[in-house]
């Protein structure tokens, strides 16, 4: 498993299921991966590639508390998977979607006109009690150090 997929599963898995937050915004994960990766120009598409290649289960759905799309694992609070839409291990609501999404790149491309501005731009994070992106926030940088710390012992 390369240094990008090591990172990102860790980094999702933290915030998801141990610290059992919702999700973390495509231009955190892709920002978090340049940041602590050798991979200084990983993409949408790479990030999706991977975790269709890993078959890693993941959930995109839209975060109130910081009215944005989040990637993050099924919760017991969300409808069945039979609810959502599917691109392999990729589950999603067309609700969330101004187009249709009918394959991988449609998704990587709607996310990339959404967000791509965000993470050329550096601002990785959006900050919940200001609604304004950021860098990254002081609990971002922590899940880092404690993501590295973990792929470190392994």
């Amino acid at each position: 498993m390369n240094q990008s997929t090591l990172f990102w599963k860790e980094y999702i898995n933290l915030y998801c299921i141990e610290k059992g937050q919702t999700g973390l915004t495509i231009s955190n994960i892709i920002g978090s991966v340049r940041l602590n990766t050798s991979l200084k120009e990983y993409s949408i598409e790479d990030f999706f590639t991977e975790i269709v290649n890993e078959k890693f289960e993941i959930l995109i759905s839209s975060c109130n508390d910081i009215d944005e799309l989040v990637i993050g694992k099924f919760k017991n609070w969300n409808a069945p998977k039979t609810y959502y839409q599917n691109i392999d291990s990729i589950y999603f609501s067309k609700n969330d979607f101004q187009i249709v999404i009918k394959e991988l790149n449609d998704l990587a491309l709607e996310l990339k006109k959404r967000y791509n501005n965000r993470i050329e731009s550096g601002t990785y994070s959006k900050n919940g009690q200001t609604n304004k992106w950021v860098y990254l926030t002081e609990e971002d940088m922590q899940n880092h150090l404690i993501v590295n710390e973990k792929l470190t012992v392994k």
